[in-house]
C-alpha cells in the first residue's frame, strides 16, 4: 500500500522512525525557551503529517514537553491511529482521527491556524458593508453596526475568519450571556454568522460553524411585552383625533407593523375584494420606502367589515391627496410620518387621558395586543401566523406561550375544588 502524506513533512519528521513501537515518542533536541515552569506562548499552528504505511495509519507532529529542571521543550511525536484494512478502520476514519488529534494539540498550544495573507474579520466586515449592506433594510443594518462596535469587533477585529470556531464562539456567547438575555446574544452572534457566511461565499477560508452549535442556555423570565386587550384598543381608537384613530384602527385589525403601517398607500386598499396589501415598509429614521422586514412579511390581508367602513369614513372625510398617495402623510403631505412623532403626539396624550400606562409603550402594543387575542380565541397556528406574518413559526409559538398563563390559569380554576376552612378550625378527615 503506498505511503501518503507530504515528502517534506516526513522529512521534517525523520527523527521518528516507523520502525518504532506503537504510540512511541522520541525527543528531539530540547529548546529551551527560558520559561520555567510557566506555559509556552502561541505556538506555530500544525496541520501534522498523516502516513499510511503497511497497512498502518500514524500521526507526526511536535508537542510540548516539560523536562525534569521545569523548562519547557518541544519534542516530535509519532502516534499510532490504527490498522486500515478490511478488519480494521477505514482511511477516511483515519484521517478524520488525525485531524482530531490536531486540533487537540494544537488547542493545547495555543496555537491559531493561519488565515490567507492579509485577510482578517475586520477585512470581511469592510466587504459585508460594501456588498450586503446596502440591500438590508436601514433599520437592519444599525442593529448589525451597533453589535459590531460595541461587541465584536472588539474582539475579534485583527483575527482571522478560519480561526472563529465552534469553541471560540461559545465562549464568546457564553461571556454575553453573564449580561445579555438570550435574544440579544442571538442576535449579535447573527451579525457574525451573516459576515463570515459571505466571507466563505466569496473565497475567503473560515470555520464550518453553525449556529446550532452553539449552546446559550435557557432564557429568564422577564418583563412581558407590553400590550393591548381589545377592551383598550376600542377606548383608544374611539378617543384618539384623526389621522391617528384611523392609523390606530388599521393598527389593530391588521397587526402591522409600525414602519408597514406608515407606508400604506390608497392604492394598496382594495375595497372590491376587503383586501390590504403590505409590501413595503417606511424606515424610523430616514422615512424611506424599502421591502418589508422579510419576504414573509409581503402580503395580502383581510379588511375587516369595521375597518372598512372606518377607512371609506377617513378617505372622504379626513385624508388630503398627495403625490405619493399615502394613507398616513406628514403635515407637508410629503413623506411618511415619523413613528416616535406619533407614539408622541398621537398614542401617548390618549394613554394618559384615558388612565393607561404610558411608559415602554408604542404603536406594537396594537400588533402584540391582537395576536394575543386570537391565540386567545383558540386560533390555529397556521392562520395565527398567516395573520402576524412570521417567517419563523417558533415566533408565533412565542404568542401561544405568552397567552397561556391566562388559559392555564382559568383551566385550573373551573377544575378546582373549592372547600372554605374557617380560619382556626380544623378539617375533620
Amino acid at each position: 500500500m503506498p505511503t501518503l502524506g507530504s515528502t517534506s513533512l516526513l522529512e521534517e519528521f525523520s527523527s521518528c522512525t516507523p520502525n518504532a513501537s506503537s504510540g512511541s515518542v522520541r525527543a528531539a533536541m530540547p529548546r529551551n525557551h527560558g520559561r520555567k515552569g510557566k506555559p509556552v506562548a502561541k505556538r506555530r499552528f500544525q496541520r501534522g503529517c498523516f502516513q499510511l504505511k503497511d497497512g498502518m495509519a500514524y500521526a507526526f507532529y511536535y508537542e510540548d514537553c516539560q523536562l525534569g529542571d521545569g523548562t519547557l521543550a518541544s519534542r516530535r511525536v509519532r502516534r499510532f491511529i490504527g490498522h486500515v484494512g478490511p478488519g480494521g478502520i477505514s482511511e477516511r476514519a483515519a484521517r478524520r482521527e488525525h485531524n482530531r488529534i490536531m486540533q487537540a494539540v494544537n488547542r493545547q498550544r495555543g496555537s491559531v491556524a493561519p488565515a490567507a495573507p492579509g485577510r482578517a474579520f475586520a477585512e470581511c466586515v469592510a466587504d459585508w458593508r460594501a456588498a450586503i449592506a446596502p440591500t438590508l433594510s436601514p433599520a437592519t443594518v444599525r442593529q448589525y453596526e451597533i453589535n459590531l462596535k460595541k461587541h465584536i469587533l472588539p474582539k475579534f477585529k485583527d483575527a482571522p475568519p478560519n480561526t472563529l470556531d465552534v469553541g471560540t464562539l461559545q465562549q464568546f456567547a457564553t461571556g454575553l450571556r453573564k449580561t445579555l438575555s438570550r435574544k440579544t446574544v442571538m442576535n449579535i452572534l447573527g451579525a457574525v454568522f451573516a459576515i463570515l457566511e459571505y466571507a466563505g461565499r466569496t473565497g475567503t477560508q473560515v470555520s464550518k460553524v453553525r449556529f446550532a452549535d452553539i449552546r446559550l442556555g435557557s432564557e429568564t423570565i422577564g418583563t412581558d411585552t407590553a400590550f393591548f386587550t381589545r377592551e383598550q384598543a376600542a377606548r383608544i381608537i374611539q378617543a384618539a383625533p384623526e389621522p391617528y384613530q384611523t392609523m390606530f384602527a388599521v393598527a389593530w385589525a391588521t397587526a402591522m407593523r409600525a414602519g408597514e403601517l406608515l407606508a400604506l398607500t390608497t392604492a394598496d386598499l382594495d375595497f372590491a375584494h376587503k383586501t390590504i396589501t403590505v409590501n413595503k415598509s417606511a424606515d424610523d429614521r430616514t422615512r424611506e420606502i424599502r421591502q418589508p422586514k422579510t419576504p414573509a412579511s409581503i402580503a395580502r390581508l383581510p379588511m375587516p367589515a369595521a375597518l372598512e367602513a372606518t377607512l371609506k369614513n377617513y378617505l372622504s372625510r379626513s385624508w388630503q391627496p398627495n403625490p405619493s398617495g399615502l394613507l398616513f402623510p406628514n403635515r407637508r403631505g410629503t413623506r411618511p410620518r415619523l413613528r416616535d412623532n406619533v407614539v408622541r403626539y398621537g398614542l401617548k396624550p390618549v394613554l394618559r387621558k384615558l388612565g393607561l400606562p404610558a411608559c415602554e409603550v408604542g404603536l406594537h402594543a396594537f400588533r402584540h395586543g391582537l395576536a394575543s387575542e386570537l391565540a386567545s380565541q383558540g386560533v390555529s397556528l397556521p392562520t395565527l401566523q398567516a395573520q402576524m406574518r412570521h417567517a419563523d413559526v417558533r415566533t408565533t409559538l412565542e404568542v401561544y406561550a405568552h397567552v397561556m398563563p391566562d388559559s392555564q390559569r382559568r383551566a385550573v380554576e373551573g377544575a378546582a375544588i373549592g372547600t372554605v376552612v374557617p380560619i382556626g378550625t380544623e378539617m375533620q378527615h
